[in-house]
């Protein structure tokens, strides 16, 4: 026979560890107990009912909870409302009510979600996170779907803040777990650029195939590449090149990471065989001559004459670069990495810059385009001794700070890769800076890796190298 009495409802809180009615025992973690009604209780749920009704048990084990999600949980089950209920101890309470099938009381933990969750004081990353956590977690733990759904519903985000949290959401990729993938793939919806961005600046600092971790290959398994290229089709052509090297540069890769690789391939080749054929929509070529290239941040777009990228038949070569004039070398890169090389020869202060060139959108100029720049001078060739400067981390000049155990050959191949939270140079595969944004700034340059992270838009290379210098770039 169905209970007549229908629940939630208001049993009153003051029966509870009642000495007359509390005949079930809910046993706490630190060894405190909870006398409650088995009536009740089982009125609420139908595991309890069953668990003290055909399992005859009288006391119920609570440890796997914290005593401020019991204490929520009992008493939601005696007034039929949620006043205990608050953020610390919410996804106990939610655990809870899963575990023990307690439907209004799920319904409750989904608009509190919903309401104080996704309320958002200061609109920190902080609390952004923790939401998305508790949305991720419900997903892999509980089978929860909703709460994500209501995370990317409900949470706003334009495309240069999407960029920036995703960026953060995934550090540490080689050990984030797998729901945080799943549960990014989730936010970035149609913008899967990012997501292609975070993995090919992971790679760029781990580019020997062999050493493909897990998260790699199952994020590459997970990508929708139908939607990444018909959205972004420029970035995803890009991607799907940057993994062709790298499986075709090393000789060591694992039967799992080329099958991956290959497979991934083969499924872009899929969807042009179906007629979806990869359009390159970019307009990001420029070019641009200057004298110096200390201190353009104010000005360096005047003169900035945008051409049609030519897409056909791209390739990479070495070649010379023009002295003393700004090139475009590799527009809307995958992973901000310039490679060039640099000839022995007698001299000093020969001088290289790298401007990386962000779309408008993003602080500190919401409306138009900006750039950072990153100089390098050899300050004696015979000793080996490099200075640098960061634009907006460091002072704006040469021969304050150096690089570090530049190697003495007289041949030097230089990588400098900008990824989301660092600048990296590395000089005959020996690191020479790694320097942090959020860290290593110099005093005064706090919001520098505000304006540091990003993709850009175009990455421009500028040399006072005559003629011992080789740039690693695109031509068609």
């Amino acid at each position: 026979m169905k209970p007549r009495i229908r629940v939630p409802a208001n049993f009153g809180k003051e029966h509870i560890n009642s000495p007359v009615h509390g005949n079930i025992k809910l046993k706490l973690k630190d060894g405190q107990e909870i006398k409650v009604n088995s009536i009740i209780m089982s009125l609420n749920s139908p595991v309890i009912d069953n668990l003290t009704s055909n399992l005859t048990q009288s006391t119920l084990e609570m440890d796997d909870f914290t005593n401020s999600a019991v204490d929520c949980f009992v008493e939601s089950m005696y007034t039929g409302d949620v006043e205990k209920l608050e953020k610390l101890n919410f996804e106990d309470v939610n655990k809870m009510a899963h575990v023990f099938k307690v439907g209004w009381l799920s319904k409750k933990c989904v608009l509190f979600y919903k309401t104080d969750i996704l309320k958002f004081e200061n609109n920190s990353y902080r609390e952004i996170e923790f939401a998305c956590e508790i949305a991720s977690r419900a997903h892999f733990h509980l089978k929860q779907k909703q709460f994500v759904s209501l995370f990317v519903k409900h949470v706003t985000f334009d495309l240069v803040s999407k960029n920036t949290f995703l960026q953060r959401y995934l550090a540490g990729f080689a050990k984030v777990p797998r729901r945080r993938i799943d549960t990014s793939l989730a936010v970035a919806s149609k913008d899967l650029n990012i997501i292609g961005n975070c993995l090919t600046a992971y790679l760029s600092s781990n580019f020997e195939c062999a050493k493909f971790d897990e998260n790699v290959l199952y994020l590459l398994q997970k990508l929708d590449i139908g939607k990444f290229s018909q959205t972004y089709p420029s970035q995803f052509e890009e991607l799907v090149n940057f993994l062709s090297e790298i499986l075709e540069e090393s000789e060591s890769a694992c039967d799992e990471v080329k099958s991956t690789i290959t497979s991934f391939i083969k499924r872009r080749r899929t969807i042009v065989e179906k007629g979806e054929e990869i359009q390159d929509t970019d307009n990001a070529n420029s070019e641009m001559q200057l004298e110096d290239f200390e201190g353009l941040e104010e000005n360096i777009d005047f003169g900035c004459k945008d051409v049609q990228s030519q897409t056909a038949n791209v390739r990479s070569v070495w070649r010379r670069p023009l002295e003393n004039q700004w090139e475009v070398i590799q527009p809307s890169p995958p992973i901000h990495s310039v490679q060039f090389i640099t000839l022995g020869e007698t001299g000093q202060q020969r001088r290289i810059g790298l401007y990386f060139r962000f779309p408008a959108g993003k602080s500190p100029s919401p409306n138009e385009a900006y750039g950072r720049t990153f100089g390098m001078q050899c300050e004696n060739n015979d000793t080996s001794v490099w200075s640098y400067y960061i634009y907006g981390c460091t002072k704006a000049q040469l021969n304050s700070q150096f690089l570090y155990n530049v190697p003495r050959d007289k041949v030097k191949h230089w990588t400098v890769t900008k990824t989301f939270t660092h600048l990296n140079v590395t000089c005959n595969d020996v690191t020479v800076l790694n320097f942090n944004f959020a860290t290593d700034h110099s005093t005064g340059f706090e919001n520098s890796s505000q304006v540091w992270v990003g993709n850009c838009s175009s990455v421009l290379f500028w040399t006072t190298y005559a003629e011992n210098l080789l740039l690693k770039s695109q031509v068609t």
